[in-house]
């Protein structure tokens, strides 16, 4: 499967014009057609829709695009692996659900280039089920995600959860004395993401729908400034909008929200596994309270 064909599919799925694809690839638009148009006749499948101008994905261009993605990472990663091969003893691909890099390694990642000098991190965000995945596809030598590995092959290391929180703005002081779990469905919530399947059945009936759902959680902080508006998160990720009073906390009576999880995931056994180890150890001593709260 050409590269290039990719790459011109993944730049028309995502502005939806030829004209821009163009553009944006320095190529001419008859060269973005041509590129669609064989890669269409390679997959035997129609991977857009045209109409005047604008095109709109197919099913069988939604089932395309996540592997597109991953092949081109792929190319990018190997010709970086190979310019690196002289400079660096392993290059690790670290993959991160959003709050945890958000919480965490973008505060420490500083210390790991001074430690780790000899590594190079490829630090990639995503969400739990695609580091799951790409872990098992030995795209990602380390993960942490919200969600456990169970398998023989991997070890995975249960890291500090966090308090999940009813937050909304502070000029909102409707509910700010407390609320029961079961009024929360009638709450305007904006949905962030956090929240795991079972929490959400148990508190929002089948088929709910939210007036704005954002699937990077943080994303969402700016819609809480206006009106009566709620959305869950994570402690440690609005402490200081909390500190500040800029969000406010609001109590649940009588219950309270699951803590959101996390994991340390890696491969018992891995060409890389010396990079690896290094690296997970340089993540826990970071990761301990001296090292913390010096």
């Amino acid at each position: 499967m050409n590269i290039d064909y990719l790459k011109t599919f993944l730049s028309l799925a995502d502005n939806g014009s030829f004209t821009k694809t163009a553009q944006a690839l320095f190529v001419s638009q008859s060269t973005v057609s041509i590129r669609i148009k064989e890669l269409e006749k390679e997959l035997g499948k129609e991977l857009f829709r045209r109409s005047y101008g604008a095109c709109e994905m197919t099913m069988a261009g939604h089932a395309l695009l996540d592997y597109a993605k991953q092949i081109v990472e792929l190319e990018a990663c190997a010709m970086k692996q190979v310019g690196m091969s002289s400079t660096f003893s392993d290059h690790l691909q670290v993959g991160s659900v959003f709050y945890y890099y958000d919480s965490f390694l973008a505060h420490h990642l500083e210390d790991s280039l001074v430690q780790c000098p000899n590594l190079a991190v490829r630090m990639i965000l995503l969400h739990s089920r695609n580091i799951l995945q790409r872990l098992k596809a030995d795209q990602l030598d380390v993960g942490f995600t919200h969600h456990p590995l169970d398998s023989p092959e991997y070890i995975c290391n249960a890291l500090p959860s966090d308090s999940m929180l009813l937050v909304t703005g502070a000029q909102n002081r409707i509910h700010a004395q407390g609320l029961c779990i079961q009024d929360i469905k009638h709450l305007p919530i904006l949905y962030s993401s956090y929240l795991d399947k079972t929490t959400e059945h148990w508190l929002f009936p089948a088929q709910h729908h939210f007036p704005l759902d954002i699937d990077v959680g943080v994303k969402i902080l700016p819609f809480l400034t206006r009106g009566e508006r709620y959305t869950f998160l994570p402690q440690k990720l609005v402490e200081r909008e909390l500190a500040s009073g800029t969000l406010l906390s609001v109590p649940l009576l009588g219950e309270s929200l699951p803590p959101l999880d996390n994991y340390l995931i890696y491969k018992k056994e891995s060409k890389k596994k010396e990079g690896i180890e290094q690296w997970v150890h340089w993540f826990q001593a970071a990761s301990t309270p001296s090292t913390v709260a010096s």
